[in-house]
């Protein structure tokens, strides 16, 4: 795998809708993304539990590691140049509890909040 994995939930519609502002702000396209029903990502989560794949989005990296929930939304920051000081910013100041509380929040609430964005297919670009 040459670049890191963005495997997010399509079903979601902010889901989706994040993973196209992700899509639009990788210029460069350092990163992949997929969707987690899509057959390349059951086989990049195939160590992850079935009742886990879902939970949260993940990140995987080249070198095999994973990392989810509140880690991966801070992973793909660090790729996007753009976003890129806000993830610098978030790690000097040990940021990461406060983004993993909010990340859980946006999970929990990610149904109404998606009604507050447009709506679209997710984006798709593997690998």
């Amino acid at each position: 795998m040459a670049r890191p994995v963005l495997l997010y939930d399509a079903d979601c519609r902010l889901c989706r809708f994040a993973a196209r502002v992700v899509a639009a702000l990788d210029r460069s396209r350092s990163l992949a993304l997929l969707g987690l029903g899509d057959a390349p990502a059951e086989r990049l989560l195939e160590h992850v539990s079935e009742s886990e794949r879902g939970s949260s989005v993940r990140l995987v990296l080249p070198d095999g590691g994973m990392l989810s929930s509140g880690a991966a939304a801070l992973g793909v920051l660090e790729r996007l140049p753009a976003a890129r000081p806000l993830a610098r910013a978030a790690t000097f100041v040990h940021a990461q509890p406060v983004v993993e509380r909010l990340y859980v929040l946006v999970a929990r609430n990610r149904g109404q909040l998606g009604r507050l964005v447009p709506d679209g297919s997710g984006p798709r670009r593997y690998p």
